[in-house]
């Protein structure tokens, strides 16, 4: 079980970065080569933070690059991260679960949630008084309660085309928009783009109509029925407020679960039963996205995990891939699924009304520029045969 300070960005990294830059782009100006060595960076550090908001990890990125690198000129390490999050509310679920993911991530173990919940307890209670740095106290508070994963084989992972360590992405991201002409600092960048929205007002109208039967006799209640049945289809039906700024078309909806059920067994599918079934739909209403939009995920992935695959019973609990690979982050279906779908509504903020959703969501989501292309395809061949 991992419990060492990890380091996610060394010093010699950096250098690493800085020298690689200086010999890839040595046409480019140093003003420029600046702005590419900041933006991998950030990359770097965003990409290992727990999976809070854009505006959470943003925040916390810049603090650690301040203190670590800045500062003290020293690595930023899992012991850093322990110490910027500490602060937070983990009251707030939308704080506390993406933590314990991370943290769960780190150990490569299970950890119950109240477990952890008074392991930062005692840290915040111990204040600066502890012989041990924050990160090593909290694990080994832990590890008497973990509880390990099965190991993976070496060599038995499937291989993704956009999983790679945290240094190769960032560089060929850095690669890539240099080359596009494209800095840290220019406003076209997606990520750091700032866009002002408009305050949105639903009107949610809704009528209720009473009803009383008449008479005992039974063509009357026959015709009482169809009524009832034909005022209630003219009836408008109320409208949500969407809990996402997704599409309308990738908003929750109702899906017939028989025929999801057929399609995925079509595909030999592991996840037509209904204990992985139905954790995907409880994420997707949770968050109010379209179901589809998540099982979609999981044929581009994982290629909706077929039954007959040798790893099967360790993919599935983590579909999505999300945290890398199922292979680095094995929890339960339930607990991705959900971290999946916050990942996604994260991700499908601020989006300029020109740009795909799926292309849009991809920036954060994955490596592989194909995705949206894959995750669009899957998702509206589900839809033709499932929702329509």
């Amino acid at each position: 079980m991992p419990t060492d300070n990890a380091n996610i960005l060394t010093s010699a990294e950096l250098r690493n970065i800085r020298a690689y830059v200086q010999y890839k782009f040595a046409d480019l100006p140093q003003d420029k080569h600046a702005d590419i060595v900041a933006d991998a960076v950030r990359k770097i550090v965003y990409r290992r933070l727990p999976a809070f908001t854009d505006e959470v990890r943003s925040d916390l990125t810049t603090r650690l690059i301040r203190t670590a690198l800045l500062e003290r000129s020293g690595p930023v390490s899992v012991d850093d991260i322990v110490e910027v999050c500490l602060p937070l509310s983990m009251d707030d679920s939308a704080l506390f679960e993406p933590f314990h993911a991370w943290v769960e991530q780190q150990l490569q173990a299970m950890i119950q949630p109240e477990i952890l919940r008074d392991a930062l307890a005692n840290l915040s209670s111990e204040g600066g008084n502890r012989d041990k740095p924050m990160w090593q106290t909290m694990a080994d508070y832990l590890t008497p309660y973990a509880q390990p994963l099965e190991p993976v084989r070496e060599g038995s992972a499937v291989i993704l085309p956009f999983v790679m360590n945290a240094g190769a992405a960032a560089i060929l991201a850095v690669s890539e928009a240099a080359e596009a002409g494209v800095s840290a600092s220019d406003p076209r960048r997606g990520m750091q783009r700032p866009l002002l929205y408009g305050a949105m007002s639903i009107v949610i109208a809704a009528s209720m109509l009473l009803y009383g039967w008449y008479s005992q006799r039974p063509d009357s209640n026959k015709n009482a029925a169809s009524d009832i049945s034909s005022v209630a289809e003219s009836a408008p039906t109320p409208v949500a407020a969407a809990k996402n700024e997704l599409p309308a078309s990738l908003q929750y909806r109702e899906i017939d679960l028989e025929r999801l059920a057929e399609y995925l067994n079509s595909k030999n599918s592991l996840l037509a039963e209904k204990k992985y079934m139905e954790p995907i739909i409880a994420a997707a209403d949770e968050f109010g996205i379209d179901p589809l939009l998540l099982f979609a995920i999981t044929g581009q992935e994982q290629a909706f995990v077929p039954r007959d695959h040798d790893r099967a019973m360790e993919i599935v609990n983590n579909p999505f891939n999300v945290f890398h690979s199922w292979k680095e982050y094995n929890t339960t279906i339930k607990q991705s699924a959900r971290i999946a779908a916050r990942t996604i509504v994260s991700a499908s903020k601020n989006r300029p009304e020109e740009i795909d959703p799926f292309t849009w969501i991809n920036i954060k989501y994955a490596e592989d520029e194909k995705w949206a292309k894959g995750v669009r395809s899957i998702w509206s061949s589900m839809s033709k045969r499932i929702a329509d």
